[in-house]
């Protein structure tokens, strides 16, 4: 056998990667402007969960994508208005009318054509923009688990959106 070059792999190394090949996997990921641009946001995998949601038998995963669309909604509700739907206790009711508008001008540019229920966008608007402190600290403890996964190269990280329901205790991980 000839000296080992430099910049080459040793066959154990081969071996090695050979034995552990199957636990290998391919993430493609989204920036967050790219999840946010209408043109690449994954419309039918949005619809097929609010549909769930909308069946009798639902299951909490629908309910979990009908949060994140209604979070998407008030983002539009605040670049409109400068606030979030409900911030001040004396517009929740006038603020409900406008956070649907913006939710069917969202769903329309998306291509959903299903309904959301009145119930879920009452709630949003008496949510107000407040933040829980057991959510945030959930949500810093998933952040961080994610971040010691990317970095250690152990265990397969989260792929794509992350959706926590903190009313039922409940994740949805979707790829859009």
């Amino acid at each position: 056998m000839s000296k080992r070059q430099e910049g080459s792999i040793s066959d154990s190394e081969i071996k090695t990667f050979c034995r552990n090949s199957a636990f290998l996997t391919v993430l493609r990921t989204r920036s967050l402007e790219e999840e946010y641009s209408a043109e690449t946001c994954n419309t039918e995998e949005l619809g097929r969960h609010v549909m769930m949601e909308e069946e009798e038998d639902a299951s909490d995963e629908g309910d979990d994508t009908v949060l994140y669309i209604l979070l998407r909604a008030a983002d539009r509700f605040f670049t409109e208005y400068t606030r979030y739907p409900g911030f001040f206790n004396n517009s929740v009711e006038a603020d409900i009318p406008k956070l649907k508008a913006c939710l069917t001008k969202l769903a329309h540019d998306w291509g959903l054509t299903a309904a959301i229920k009145d119930d879920y966008i009452q709630e949003m608007c008496r949510y107000g923009a407040s933040e829980l402190h057991t959510v945030s600290a959930f949500m810093g403890g998933v952040a961080a688990q994610e971040v010691i996964k990317l970095v250690t190269g152990q265990f397969v990280p989260i792929n794509n959106t992350f959706i926590y329901n903190g009313q039922r205790q409940t994740s949805t991980t979707i790829k859009l």
